[in-house]
């Protein structure tokens, strides 16, 4: 009989007071490390690298191309109300009185064209200019966003605006040069087309 009471007592484990339930000590798991993060910045010139790239470099000499009559025809106006300027002046000791005013009046005329002008041509190319760079700004930031998170920085600034809120930045963290390498890579510029063959008579 006490044989077996040891028996039972090996199998059952040794409970005080006879219970017949194991204490089971719960296993805490080891407390995870925390995820490091990024603490490298980096600059870039914005606008320097949109001009700078393949794409921006054909795109602005697309618009220069496209609003150069238009420069033209400013100037050649502004010319015209130059020399009228000339022309009142040098003659206002002889000129009559009513000579003297049809030429104001057409320098008053020319004037309006010419600042209308102007401000047409001006804002019409702003527009265009607005809109090349949203559409290269897009692409240049999908850049920056992976070329940052592949090489673990926490924060790029645009310090493009000379009034923008970084005071001074070190040129080792200057990243522009490498955006823009990587710009052209991701979206190299078409060549120019070939020029048309000369029709045969």
């Amino acid at each position: 009989m006490r044989q077996t009471v040891c028996i039972l007592a090996l199998v059952l484990g040794a409970y005080p007071s006879g219970s017949a339930q194991a204490q089971v000590t719960p296993v805490v798991p080891a407390p995870s490390q925390p995820t490091p993060f990024p603490r490298k910045v980096a600059t870039i010139f914005g606008q320097n690298a949109i001009a700078s790239t393949q794409e921006g470099q054909k795109a602005t000499a697309a618009l220069t191309a496209k609003y150069a009559p238009k420069k033209e025809e400013f100037d050649r106006r502004q010319a015209e109300l130059l020399a009228l300027r000339d022309q009142l002046k040098k003659s206002a000791p002889t000129a009559t009185e009513d000579a003297r005013n049809r030429l104001n009046q057409q320098i008053d005329a020319k004037s309006r064209e010419v600042k209308r002008l102007g401000e047409d041509s001006q804002a019409a190319l702003e527009q265009e200019e607005g809109a090349m760079l949203q559409e290269l700004g897009d692409k240049l930031l999908a850049v920056v966003r992976e070329y940052a998170a592949r090489n673990g920085f926490a924060v790029v600034f645009d310090v493009s605006a000379p009034n923008g809120p970084v005071l001074w930045a070190s040129p080792a963290v200057d990243i522009t040069n490498e955006i823009v390498k990587l710009y052209d890579q991701a979206h190299p510029a078409a060549p120019p087309a070939p020029p048309a063959a000369p029709t045969k008579k």
